[in-house]
């Protein structure tokens, strides 16, 4: 079994607003088929001081903090929707 890739999004996750990144990758994850292993990496706003806790543990796993993050199982690590999206779209 080939081991997934691994998505990093933020508290909103798959509920949050249509147009919020971290659920726009995830749609289209699956619409391109892709399977996937979801971590769900911030709680709280967007706005650093803001938040509740860091996004150390974000930065130890794959050397980021912006969300969306996917983690490919090669170690790659793609951030940015724009470029999560190419990615998708190049392996549907």
């Amino acid at each position: 079994m080939t081991e997934k890739p691994r998505l990093f999004v933020c508290h909103g996750d798959d509920g949050g607003p249509r147009g919020h990144p971290c659920r726009r990758v995830q749609e289209a994850l699956r619409a391109a088929g892709i399977e996937y292993d979801k971590v769900i990496a911030a709680h709280g706003a967007p706005i650093p001081f803001l938040r509740k806790g860091s996004r150390e543990e974000l930065r130890k796993a794959t050397g980021a903090t912006k969300l969306p993050t996917l983690k490919l199982p090669d170690g790659t690590v793609i951030t940015h929707t724009r470029a999560i999206r190419s990615w998708i779209d190049q392996h549907r």
